[in-house]
């Protein structure tokens, strides 16, 4: 039932999945539905809404995108490997870097990765406001994010690893018309340019989630560190 949901999914799609990709994808389902009934790493128990919601979920958004091999993604906050194990997989000419301060979850990432021999990834046990002043600030190409938490956060740690002409997507249910006007000052003051919803198609991007493009550089005053990152969402959510 699962190959068939997977595969109903991609022939709905116009897109094809060879039979080893698909593999890896309900091998990778399959380990968290397991790891799941020990340690609870997502919300979600069944396996069919792991392969719907977090797997298809993950790679929806990016079916039609067109990059170059040896694009670099950073996925951060990724705790049980999502979005960035199943994008790693879709797109085996990316290199991706998963990045989570929770110890448990980047060792069953790093289970994964071993088991399923995803020589594409990396992962980095570490704080993200951290790992974005090391050497690989301003190096990753597209920033992806789908459970971090607070978009501000989000746009702080994310946009420091960008280059120039990269961009940060952020998987959400908000609209264009949703973000506030503060969040969008906060993105120019970091670099970022929100993406008009029309110009996702130029991108290969389905028109969901957020897109701000990294169109200039960053401060290296960010990010800040987390208690002033703190204290400035705790204004900023005071102006909404």
């Amino acid at each position: 039932m699962e190959h068939n949901e997977l595969r109903d999914w991609a022939a709905e799609q116009n897109i094809e999945i060879d039979s080893h990709t698909e593999e890896l994808l309900l091998n990778y389902a399959y380990l968290i539905y397991t790891i799941n009934k020990k340690h609870n790493l997502t919300g979600l128990q069944s396996l069919h809404d792991i392969i719907a919601n977090l797997i298809i979920g993950s790679i929806e958004p990016f079916k039609s995108i067109h990059v170059p091999r040896g694009t670099v993604f950073a996925d951060i906050g990724t705790g049980a490997g999502i979005p960035g194990i199943p994008l790693s997989i879709y797109y085996k000419a990316w290199k991706g870097v998963l990045i989570d301060s929770n110890n448990k979850k980047i060792s069953f990432v790093n289970s994964v990765i071993r088991d399923l021999k995803l020589e594409n990834l990396d992962s980095q046990c570490c704080r993200i406001e951290e790992l974005a002043r090391s050497h690989i600030r301003e190096t990753i190409d597209i920033v992806v994010s789908r459970a971090l938490g607070e978009m501000y956060f989000v746009m702080e740690t994310g946009a420091p690893l960008l280059k120039q002409g990269g961009f940060l997507y952020i998987y959400s249910k908000l609209g264009q018309d949703d973000i506030p006007q503060p969040l969008i000052e906060q993105g120019s003051r970091l670099g970022l340019t929100l993406l008009d919803l029309e110009k996702y198609d130029n991108y290969g991007i389905q028109q969901s989630g957020i897109i701000f493009l990294k169109t200039h550089g960053t401060d290296m005053k960010f990010p800040r560190n987390m208690a002033a990152i703190k204290r400035e969402i705790k204004k900023y959510l005071r102006k909404t």
